[in-house]
């Protein structure tokens, strides 16, 4: 079986590590509930505009009026504080001890994606990472899985025993789906509202692998 496992809010909980950020950032600065609010919304949970972002945090919080130095601050910020959810690590060395090959898909800028990576540990128990930012291409487009695959040594390999896993309906989900793979959504509790819904679905990262790992999932067509 072959697993292409998302990083942010999949691997690591950077919603955690960039609310944390904020939080700090505002407090600093004697703003207000309302500034905080503002500067999450902007984040759209680490998938909006970087330059967007940091346009309202610097509106916001009365920062220097240098958006890629506001960048490096919030991306500083979110690295100093990430952290792999509990666990889920060892879901990935229960993979490959079974004989399965693993990789890291994610959408990111090189130095940022690689950061969390070398941060939370994740390098050593896995076959194989893509960064969006290193390779022209990002989730949803297909043309990442098939770069991942490569990398595995399983470009020929049957697209039923490759699950894509990851928090992202839009991205995550959708890229599985247009390579023809099974898709895991890690919900965080939400509802799914994306259509058609995902082979397996659970709250946390180690539940949906547990599930997809199953004899059960292993045995039916997604």
């Amino acid at each position: 079986m072959i697993w292409l496992l998302d990083l942010d809010n999949t691997l690591v909980d950077r919603a955690a590590a960039f609310g944390a950020w904020a939080s700090d950032a505002v407090a600093q600065v004697g703003g207000t509930a309302d500034d905080l609010a503002a500067i999450v919304a902007a984040d759209e949970g680490g998938h909006g505009s970087k330059e967007a972002l940091a346009r309202v945090i610097v509106d916001r919080l009365g920062w220097p009026d240098d958006v890629p130095a506001a960048i490096e601050r919030f991306r500083a910020g979110i690295l100093a504080g990430i952290r792999p959810y509990d666990g889920v690590l060892r879901s990935l060395e229960v993979l490959r001890a079974a004989g399965h090959r693993v990789a890291v898909v994610t959408n990111g800028a090189s130095a940022q994606q690689r950061g969390k990576i070398a941060r939370c540990g994740i390098e050593p128990h896995v076959d194989a990472i893509v960064v969006s930012g290193e390779e022209g291409v990002a989730k949803p487009d297909p043309r990442l899985v098939e770069v991942a695959l490569d990398r595995l040594g399983a470009s020929d390999v049957d697209r039923r025993d490759v699950w894509m896993i990851g928090d992202a309906a839009h991205a995550d989900v959708a890229v599985g789906r247009a390579a023809g793979t099974r898709t895991g959504w890690v919900s965080h509790g939400r509802a799914w509202q994306g259509g058609d819904r995902p082979d397996v679905v659970a709250p946390a990262t180690r539940e949906v692998i547990a599930l997809a790992a199953s004899p059960r999932s292993r045995g039916a067509v997604g």
